[in-house]
């Protein structure tokens, strides 16, 4: 079972959020963001549910030290409704990275319902960052990288998701060249140079230009029912499944440098996404 972490200064309330949640999670509790925060370096907790209003350290506060220190754990604040307010709101959003905001007294199968949620997308967070690592030890394993510039490069990618090879060619750690080589080789994906291949724009647009911009990919082929992609990291099932059901096709991939299927994606779509 998954570890939730519940914190108020009312023991009341920590008993009835555990009454609540037990059955499904491991629980912890703590009456001060001190002692959670001590909790939160013993135990690897999936989600903090946290009052806003308690002494020495507020909720937003302590959400704040968890969204730095533990990014991937989801964070739940509680408030009283009286004490809601816009301001409140946003820092919750904006300074706790607060994925749910809830108002005292809660309803029981309402929080539950929160609390799934909020796990599903830890389980999501924790599955995107263990592809990411595996991708990485691959390069590493090769001796295209050392398990130190892994590192500094996957905590880079935190903040705004780019595509790790792309932040290992900018750290000066190795090239794209021979990333991509090394995925193609240990994935098992055929190596496609898009300098050398000319993609028609009718055949790219088979993807939605916002698909293939979200995933960085283009499609290269298609043969009866299957769609031939270009990507510069090995797809997610997440992402092949979404292309896969927006596009009716099934769906295989290649390796290309990233900057090939930049320079495909902007000379197949043009401005304004008129596709």
């Amino acid at each position: 079972m998954y570890n939730i972490l519940v914190v108020d200064d009312e023991l009341h309330v920590l008993r009835a959020l555990e009454r609540t949640l037990r059955h499904e999670y491991s629980m912890f509790s703590a009456t001060n963001g001190k002692d959670a925060l001590a909790m939160m370096e013993e135990s690897d907790i999936a989600l903090i549910i946290t009052d806003q209003r308690m002494p020495g350290m507020s909720g937003i506060e302590l959400l704040a030290w968890v969204s730095r220190s533990y990014p991937f754990t989801t964070r739940i604040i509680l408030t009283a409704y009286g004490d809601a307010d816009a301001k409140l709101l946003m820092d919750a959003i904006n300074v706790a990275h607060a994925y749910s905001y809830v108002g005292k007294p809660w309803d029981a199968e309402e929080m539950r319902i929160i609390v799934r949620q909020g796990i599903a997308a830890y389980e999501n967070w924790w599955r995107i960052r263990t592809e990411r690592r595996r991708i990485g030890e691959i390069l590493v394993d090769n001796g295209l990288i050392s398990v130190n510039q892994l590192e500094t490069a996957l905590e880079q990618q935190k903040p705004g998701g780019r595509l790790l090879g792309e932040i290992l060619v900018d750290l000066g750690y190795t090239d794209e060249a021979s990333i991509y080589s090394c995925y193609a080789l240990q994935l098992g994906m055929p190596y496609v140079s898009l300098s050398q291949l000319s993609v028609e724009a009718k055949l790219a647009q088979l993807l939605p230009s916002e698909l293939a911009r979200k995933h960085t990919i283009v499609a290269v082929n298609a043969v009866g029912e299957v769609l031939t992609v270009a990507t510069s990291e090995p797809l997610s099932d997440e992402a092949r499944r979404e292309i896969e059901d927006r596009t009716g096709y099934k769906v295989t991939a290649v390796c290309s440098l990233l900057r090939d299927i930049r320079a495909t994606l902007g000379r197949c779509y043009w401005e304004g996404d008129r596709d």
